[in-house]
């Protein structure tokens, strides 16, 4: 094969891959999804590795909740600033979504206040293994709240 048709070939497989991914992050923007507080807490992730809650207790999902002294609104201000955007927030909790720059993909962001502490969650919409995406997220906020 010539260097010519190599390169046209790699530039397909190339295009084709972009416009999946990029048709993916145009359904997660779409997808519904299940979010909110059952029974009192944050719901748990599922099996796929790319959630993180304060609700689960095995090692791969599980993160800490974040120590605070603020209020939901004064949360909710930061988080704004934070580069999160505002969905909905009712009483104690608050649900906010996360756009990535390049694909489009959609990842939710869950809070709810207790007393001093801020339980959390964080889930991509589409896709299996988010690569650590919604863990470092989680923890950049906690120092960014602190």
């Amino acid at each position: 094969m010539s260097k010519g048709k190599v390169m046209i070939s790699v530039a397909i497989v190339l295009i084709i891959g972009f416009s999946y991914f990029k048709g993916m992050g145009i359904y997660s923007a779409k997808k519904e999804v299940e979010v909110g507080v059952k029974k009192g807490a944050l719901m748990m992730c599922s099996d796929k590795p790319n959630c993180v809650s304060t609700t689960n207790t095995d090692e791969k999902h599980l993160v800490k909740p974040i120590d605070t002294i603020l209020t939901l609104d004064e949360i909710n201000t930061k988080l704004e600033d934070f580069g999160l955007n505002l969905i909905k927030t009712d009483g104690n909790y608050s649900h906010f979504t996360s756009t990535s720059k390049i694909m489009g993909y959609v990842d939710d962001i869950e809070i709810m206040l207790n007393g001093d502490q801020l339980s959390v969650r964080s889930a991509s919409r589409v896709g299996y293994s988010d690569m650590g995406a919604n863990r470092k997220r989680v923890e950049k906020i906690r120092e960014f709240l602190n």
